[in-house]
C-alpha cells in the first residue's frame, strides 16, 4: 500500500448520512462529529492499527497507523466489510482512500464493483471506466464495467466491453457469462449467447444464473430439448430458490409450447386425451385424499422438471403402480386437481384434452 493512503480526507459532505444517527446528522455539530468519530473508529476497530479521525468545519480526516508489519491496510478493512455485507462501511473508507489516490486501480475497482453491487450504476460505471483506461488489461475490471452496463440496459456498449475481456480471457467464465447474458438482452443473436454460456457453464458448473440463462438462449434458437436440460441443471444446482422457481417456470412453459406445436392448432393431442380418460376412471370411486395426495407427488416430481414430449423416459411414483411417461403424470395430475381443487394452475393447459376425455367417459355406464 502506498504511504499516501495512510492519511486520507473527505469533505463533510460525502460523508455518508446514513452511517449516522438520526439525530447527528447535521455539519458543523458537536454531536455530529462525535458521530462520525466513533463511526469511523468502529469501522477500523477490528483491525490490527489505530485510526485516529478528526472533524472540522470542511473536511473529515483519518490517519491510519499499523501496529505490525503484516497488519491490514485501509484497502484491506474496505474490502473486508464488503464481503460482510456491510456494504455502506465499505464504500465510505474506499472513497476516503479515493480522495487520497485518484488513481489507484485497486481502489478504483472495488469502489467501483462495490457501488454497482448497491445499484448506484452511474457511479459505479464511472470509477469503472477510469480503471480500465488506467489499466486496459485488467479483465476483472472489464468484467465489473460490462456488468454495471448490463445494469443500465446500456446493451450494445456492454457487449463491447465484455467482448474486450473474453479476448484477453477466452475461458473466464464470468466475462463469458454476462457476454451471453448481454446478447440474449439485445436479442439479435442468440446463438451467440448460447455460444457463450455454453464456456461459462462449462468453466464454472455449479454457476445456477449461467445454466438459467442458457435455457433461455437455447430456448429462443429453438433447441427445446437442450433448453430443458439446461433448466433441468439450473434446478438441480439449488432446487429450492428463487432462481429455481424462474427456472420451473421456463420449464414448464417450454413444455406446454412444446405440446401445442405438437398437434394442430386448438386440437387436443389425441394421446393427452387418451391419458385424460385413463386418470378420470383411475380416480374415479377415490377418496379426494388419495387423488389429491397422487396429484401433488406428481408436481413434487414435476419440480424437478418433466421431459412431457421424451415418450421413452418412464417415471415411478410411490401413490400408484406403474411407470409413466411425463405427459400421463401431467394428465394424471391435471385431471386429479380438477377433482379435488378446480381452477389450479399446474403449469399445463389442458382444458382441451381434460373437456374431450369427460365427454367420453360421461357416455359409459
Amino acid at each position: 500500500m502506498n504511504d499516501d493512503f495512510q492519511t486520507f480526507s473527505l469533505p463533510l459532505d460525502r460523508f455518508d448520512p446514513d452511517l449516522l444517527p438520526a439525530d447527528a446528522r447535521t455539519p458543523g455539530t458537536e454531536s455530529f462529529r462525535v458521530a462520525v468519530n466513533e463511526a469511523l473508529l468502529g469501522m477500523f476497530r477490528d483491525f490490527r492499527g489505530r485510526a485516529t479521525v478528526s472533524v472540522d468545519d470542511q473536511r473529515i480526516s483519518v490517519r491510519w497507523t499499523s501496529e505490525a508489519a503484516a497488519a491490514a491496510t485501509p484497502l484491506d478493512v474496505a474490502i473486508t466489510h464488503l464481503r460482510n455485507g456491510r456494504t455502506a462501511e465499505g464504500v465510505q473508507i474506499l472513497e476516503f482512500l479515493l480522495s487520497a489516490n485518484p488513481d489507484d486501480v485497486n481502489v478504483l475497482f472495488n469502489l467501483g464493483l462495490a457501488l454497482s453491487e448497491a445499484r448506484r450504476l452511474a457511479e459505479a460505471e464511472d470509477h469503472l471506466a477510469r480503471a480500465v483506461e488506467l489499466a486496459p488489461d485488467f479483465v476483472n475490471a472489464l468484467v465489473a464495467l460490462g456488468v454495471a452496463q448490463l445494469r443500465q440496459q446500456n446493451n450494445e456498449t456492454a457487449i463491447e466491453t465484455l467482448e474486450r475481456a473474453v479476448v484477453l480471457e477466452p475461458d473466464n467464465p464470468w466475462a463469458n457469462r454476462n457476454l451471453g447474458i448481454g446478447h440474449l438482452k439485445l436479442g439479435e443473436h442468440p446463438d451467440k449467447a448460447v455460444e457463450h454460456l455454453r464456456v461459462a457453464v462449462g468453466a464454472q458448473p455449479g454457476d445456477q444464473g449461467a445454466w438459467l440463462a442458457l435455457g433461455d438462449a437455447l430456448s429462443q434458437t429453438g433447441q427445446r430439448k437442450s433448453a430443458a436440460d439446461a433448466y433441468k441443471g439450473a434446478i438441480d444446482i439449488h432446487p429450492h430458490n428463487d432462481l429455481a422457481e424462474v427456472a420451473r417456470k421456463a420449464s414448464s412453459q417450454l413444455a406446454q409450447e412444446s405440446l401445442q406445436l405438437a398437434s394442430p392448432a386448438g386440437i387436443a393431442r389425441s394421446d393427452a386425451v387418451e391419458y385424460c380418460v385413463a386418470a378420470i376412471r383411475e380416480f374415479r370411486g377415490r377418496p379426494n385424499e388419495e387423488v389429491q395426495q397422487i396429484a401433488f407427488e406428481i408436481a413434487t416430481l414435476g419440480r424437478s422438471g418433466l421431459e412431457v414430449n421424451n415418450a421413452t423416459k418412464r417415471y415411478r411414483l410411490n401413490s400408484l403402480p406403474g411407470e409413466f411417461t411425463a405427459l400421463h403424470l401431467v394428465c394424471l395430475m391435471y385431471v386429479g386437481f380438477q377433482m379435488v381443487a378446480p381452477g389450479t394452475d399446474v403449469g399445463f393447459d389442458l382444458a382441451k384434452a381434460y373437456s374431450q376425455a369427460m365427454e367420453r367417459v360421461g357416455t359409459e355406464n
